[in-house]
C-alpha cells in the first residue's frame, strides 16, 4: 500500500510541481496538494474521531506510529543504522530508546532460534 502511495505522490508531484508557483518538493508521503506536510493537529483530531469510533480507550497521537516502526524494524531485524535514517535520529540513544525495547514477540522468537539451532546438541555428542 506504501509503495502505491509513494507512487502516487511521485505521480502528483510531475504533474503539479510546475503548475503549483510554491510547490514543496520534499517527498512527504502524506501531504496536502502542494507537496507541504500535513499539520499535525489536523491529523491528530482525524485520529481522534476516529478512536472515538472504535472500542480504543488507549490515547494515541500521530507520534505513536514512529514507534511502532521503530518496534517493527527492531522485531524484523533491521540495522540500527537503517532505522536512524528512516525516522530522522541523528542521536543513537534516541533510537535505542525504543529500538531495544524487547516485545513479547523478539522474546518467543529468540526462544524457538535457540531451540532451533541448539535444541537437539546432547543427542549429537557421542562418548
Amino acid at each position: 500500500m506504501l509503495k502505491k502511495v509513494v507512487r502516487e505522490n511521485d505521480e502528483h508531484k510531475m504533474q503539479y510541481r510546475t503548475l503549483i508557483e510554491d510547490f514543496h518538493d520534499k517527498d512527504f508521503v502524506f501531504s496536502r496538494g502542494n507537496g507541504y506536510p500535513f499539520v499535525t493537529k489536523t491529523i491528530l483530531m482525524r485520529m481522534n474521531r476516529i478512536l472515538d469510533k472504535t472500542s480504543i480507550k488507549k490515547h494515541a497521537t500521530p507520534h505513536i506510529f514512529r514507534h511502532t516502526y521503530i518496534s517493527m524494524a527492531a522485531e524484523a531485524k533491521i540495522d540500527i543504522a537503517t532505522v536512524m535514517e528512516k525516522v530522522g535520529h541523528e542521536d543513537m540513544k534516541t533510537t535505542m530508546k525504543i529500538y531495544t525495547h524487547v516485545t513479547n514477540k523478539m522474546k518467543k522468537d529468540a526462544s524457538e532460534q535457540i531451540s532451533n539451532l541448539y535444541g537437539n546438541i546432547l543427542e549429537k555428542i557421542t562418548f
